[in-house]
């Protein structure tokens, strides 16, 4: 009754400490903390009997997931033999909290958790962020990334309960035909190894967790893995000194907590070949005396081959003890091993003194930890905390600058002039519909292809024959491993495709896993390594492959005899950059309201869906999809939906053409437009002058009404050679009909007074007929070789139904009184209908993507992808204000009212720079660009669907708070820099 009553308080503790804070302040850690007194130390100590403090040296294996006996026999082994800490394995973050706070609360000495996460929480848990290995770590240049990795470790490691992290790993890779270290390593340098490790070891005691380094004295240039045999280090003494041990000559006068002893021989040093967790020459003489090391020692898992080679696992684990570890880790049985070890000390072969001594350190390390304070973690937002916008971040920018590209030849990376070749994607050994493939399309027209490794000799024929005129093809080589011995699980048929591809295109290859693999490859003119393969690794890479982002990573490890440890081509970014707001030193959380605003114009029926992007320095670090494509289907909008721009089409297309033409000295701003138009002459508009009609001051009325002109001999339900320009489904106009009808009825409409400000879309269908007349070409086709071909935009087009699936495009209107049908890439002015789907201010579909690429192309000054389409006094002459007494447009660009108090009524935020220029459309569209900030806004809906008459989304006022949240986040960063 008593037993079940302190078992009830027990996990009544456990609850509340579940339910309590999880903020901590971390804990500093030092080695020196090991040995320094300790009145809690000492009095813990003193409660301990004999079995206990036995029991005080094991470390145990548990599992999260583990079902119920599972739990049971941990919580036996706690509760009957007393033992010390835990190794958390398997499992999730969550059970694993629950668990170790159930462990704890059951434990009369607090236990100390470990978990072996190299490379984080991933390797061993789900729902949690996929860090890089240490390969790709020794591949970065700034060594405060690794540091800054090591103290996000130590926060997630507390977070989940643990308190200790086997790692650094120290071993130097010098053999590339490691079947265990490879990737593990931070590469076969002993200089970077150490530096590296030393900036993971002080991020990880910085942040309150005991560091472990392994696997003494080395397992880089082993031929076995220790999990199934005894490894044997065949070095000399003299060599093992200047390699092996250099890391650890570093780390140990740094202050290194911990250090794991492997299971690994090494007759230089103890000719017997006993394991080193063994050996007392290793151990002790070399590792204690010698080196001078004052951590804990621990010995690596005590249930591998390595370790129990000639001996019972009891009896190695007696060994390891006698040779100087201070910590058992999981031995194969807890009840044989304590009673092992009282034999071996009621033999002689151990002391109480010895063993009071590995305690009392043990002890002190939970003391350094906190557990004398807190044993227990707070249950909720578990995984949410392991994913914060920070940890992701870090992520981020740890694999971004790990990039390495080792082979560069025609500068191929990053891509430029996509127009100009014919550019498949291939992945091997994953499915198509992966983020690799996907971020690439997203800077330029290509087709895609996947195939499996293990897929037979005709399926790589077929997909060959499939890429036969390709002028260049980029291959992702995934699901590779680390056994060199089996070519890295790359097939022959993928070789083969590899080798006959090279040889009549230009093969981008991007391994994603270990660069050993590319020994494989050492003729492709171009080779990226990702080092690992996950959806984070694999988007950036396709980024550097664009230029999105730059490349700066170093080789790790020397590759055969082609590619040498530093190698490493640095490239620039040159397009857009797909990143977080973190990256652009604004915090994510400032971007939720943008989340709430959106939400509430569907809630509210401002427009059935909607999709906004923000981009600031280049990078593109908001980009949301909201609700659905009508309010009566179930299809939800994407990012990638390609939306009616409207008026926006007046930026987007007309206006950057004659900017072009401006340039080339083939308009003048000041000329009329009879100079260029001959049809208007004869007419009074043959007297306006070009800025004029730009800035909507030439006199003219808003628009035509082209249904007046309009009989039933000019339509027809099917197309015909009479009847070719469609206008929507089953509706098709005459030929000849704009011109015959639509323009002069624009050249005779009526000139009201020059000089003042009336916003008029028919000055863009004059500004098209001057950019036909100079150039000789349909708008839609200037516009699309000048600037969408080269920009690599995809579905930016006039006509979309012509380029792009259906179910890429967004409804517009339901169009009751003129075309009877829900609108479906069909441009729902219906001036521009007439004109079959291409005027000067209405006709252009778009994602947010490509138009955000656009714009950034002009905040650029007119750069963009490694090609110029303007210079930089060109785009300031048309964003500028141009005559603020009488309007506040820009040439063709709209702009920011002029007066503040104005503008907190208009369509952009109140703290815009004058300097912003964009548009707004009918169909519930905009785009605002701030040079000042070096910011983009996209926001792109369809509120006319179903009902043009729809204005809630002005009323509410949607775009312009969407976009004051942006520069609230700005501000809010600014300021908090300044303090």
């Amino acid at each position: 009754m008593v037993v079940r009553f302190w078992r009830l308080i027990l996990l009544s503790l456990a609850v509340l400490a579940a339910s309590c804070s999880n903020a901590q302040t971390p804990l500093k850690i030092s080695v020196n903390g090991l040995s320094a007194p300790s009145k809690w130390v000492d009095s813990v100590f003193k409660t301990l009997t004999p079995d206990q403090k036995i029991g005080q040296l094991m470390m145990v294996t548990a599992y999260s997931n583990a079902d119920r006996t599972g739990v049971n026999r941990i919580a036996e082994l706690i509760r009957y033999y007393h033992i010390g800490g835990l190794m958390m394995a398997q499992g999730g973050p969550q059970r694993q909290v629950n668990q170790v706070n159930f462990y704890q609360a059951i434990s009369q000495v607090p236990l100390l958790v470990s978990m072996d996460a190299e490379w984080g929480l991933s390797m061993r848990l789900d729902s949690s962020i996929s860090f890089p290995r240490q390969i790709a770590l020794g591949a970065i240049k700034d060594d405060k990334l690794i540091y800054e990795f090591g103290r996000e470790m130590a926060r997630q490691l507390r977070r989940v309960g643990a308190q200790i992290s086997f790692s650094p790993v120290l071993d130097i890779n010098s053999n590339q035909w490691n079947p265990v270290i490879s990737t593990r390593s931070f590469g076969n340098d002993k200089n970077e190894v150490a530096k590296r490790s030393i900036q993971y070891m002080m991020g990880l005691q910085d942040g309150g967790v005991l560091a472990c380094a392994k696997h003494f004295p080395g397992h880089g240039d082993t031929d076995d893995d220790s999990h199934t045999a005894l490894p044997l280090l065949f070095r000399s003494r003299a060599t093992l000194d200047s390699v092996e041990l250099f890391p650890y000559k570093q780390l140990i006068p740094a202050g290194l907590t911990g250090i794991m002893i492997g299971h690994i021989g090494v007759p230089s040093v103890d000719a017997s070949g006993t394991p080193a967790s063994q050996s007392y020459a290793l151990s002790t003489s070399l590792l204690k005396n010698q080196l001078g090391f004052k951590g804990l020692v621990i010995t690596d898992d005590l249930s591998m081959k390595g370790a129990n080679g000639n001996f019972s696992s009891t009896e190695s684990a007696i060994k390891s003890l006698i040779a100087g570890n201070d910590i058992l880790l999981n031995p194969e049985s807890v009840p044989a091993t304590l009673v092992g070890i009282k034999s071996a000390i009621a033999k002689g072969r151990l002391s109480w003194t010895e063993i009071d001594a590995k305690v009392k350190k043990i002890l002190a390390a939970k003391y350094i930890v906190g557990l004398g304070v807190n044993r227990f973690v707070g249950a909720k937002n578990v995984v949410a905390d392991l994913k914060s916008n920070e940890a992701r971040y870090l992520n981020f920018e740890l694999i971004k600058n790990s990039l390495t590209l080792v082979r560069n030849q025609k500068n191929l990376l990053p891509i430029v002039d996509v127009e100009k070749q014919k550019i498949a994607a291939v992945s091997i050994g994953v499915e198509l519909d992966n983020s690799f493939l996907n971020t690439l399309g997203r800077y330029a027209p290509l087709s895609k292809f996947n195939i499996w490794m293990n897929d037979d000799s005709s399926e790589y024929e077929k997909l060959y024959k499939e890429l036969a005129g390709m002028q260049t093809v980029i291959i992702g080589l995934h699901s590779i491993d680390t056994n060199a011995k089996g070519n890295f699980a790359i097939t022959e048929n993928a070789r083969k495709l590899i080798v006959r591809l090279s040889q009549n295109a230009n093969v981008i290859l991007t391994v994603f896993g270990s660069p050993y693999c590319i020994t494989n490859f050492d003729y492709l003119p171009a080779i990226l390594i990702g080092y690992d393969d996950n959806p984070t690794s694999r988007n950036l890479a396709a980024q550097a492959i664009f230029g999105g982002i730059g490349i700066s990573g170093k080789m790790p490890v020397t590759v055969g005899a082609t590619f040498k440890k530093g190698d490493g081509i640095t490239t620039n970014a040159t397009r857009l950059e797909y990143a977080m707001p973190e990256a652009a030193g604004l915090n994510s959380s400032s971007f939720l309201k943008i989340d709430s605003i959106a939400l509430d114009g569907i809630h509210k029926k401002a427009y059935p869906g909607c999709v906004v992007l923000v981009a600031k320095d280049g990078k593109v670090i908001y980009e949301k999809a909201f609700g659905t494509h009508t309010y009566d289907t179930a299809v939800p909008d994407k990012i990638t939906d390609v939306f009616d721009l409207a008026s926006i089409t007046k930026i987007a297309a007309t206006t950057v053409s004659v900017m072009r033409l401006y340039e080339q000295g083939r308009v003048d701003m000041d000329s009329t437009l009879g100079v260029y138009v001959p049809q208007v002459r004869g007419y009074d508009k043959s007297r306006i002058a070009l800025k004029n009609l730009m800035t909507h001051q030439a006199g003219l009325i808003p628009m035509v009404s082209f249904s007046t002109h309009l009989s039933s001999a000019d339509y027809q339900y099917d197309s015909s050679a009479n009847f070719p320009v469609r206008v929507a489904q089953n509706y098709f106009i005459r030929k000849g009909y704009f011109d015959r009808v639509m323009l002069p009825a624009m050249y005779a409409s009526k000139l009201k007074t020059p000089g003042k400000y009336e916003y008029s879309d028919i000055s863009m269908y004059f500004m098209q007929q001057v950019l036909q007349h100079v150039t000789g070409e349909a708008e839609q086709d200037y516009v699309k070789q000048n600037f969408y071909k080269p920009l690599g935009l995809t579905t930016m087009t006039y006509n979309p139904r012509l380029y792009l699936p259906l179910e890429r495009l967004v409804p517009t209107e339901n169009d009751k009184w003129f075309r009877h049908q829900l609108l479906l890439g069909d441009v729902h002015d219906p001036g521009a209908a007439l004109a079959g789907g291409v005027a000067g201010h209405a006709g252009v579909f778009s994602s947010a993507n490509d138009l955000a690429i656009l714009m950034q192309m002009l905040v650029n000054g007119g750069e963009y992808g490694g090609l110029r389409y303007f210079r930089p006094e060109t785009i300031q002459k048309f964003i500028a204000y141009q005559n603020t007494a009488i309007s506040r447009r820009g040439l063709g660009f709209d702009k920011p009212e002029v007066s503040l108090r104005e503008r907190s009524f208009g369509a952009t935020a109140v703290e815009v720079s004058d300097d912003t220029f964009g548009h707004t459309g009918f169909t519930g569209t905009c785009v605002w660009v701030d040079p000042k900030y070096n910011l983009v806004y996209v926001f792109l809906s369809n509120r006319v669907c179903p009902d043009a008459e729809n204005s809630k989304l002005g009323g509410m006022r949607i775009r312009p708070k969407i976009h004051q949240v942006i520069y609230d986040a700005i501000l809010k960063s600014e300021k908090s820099a300044k303090q």
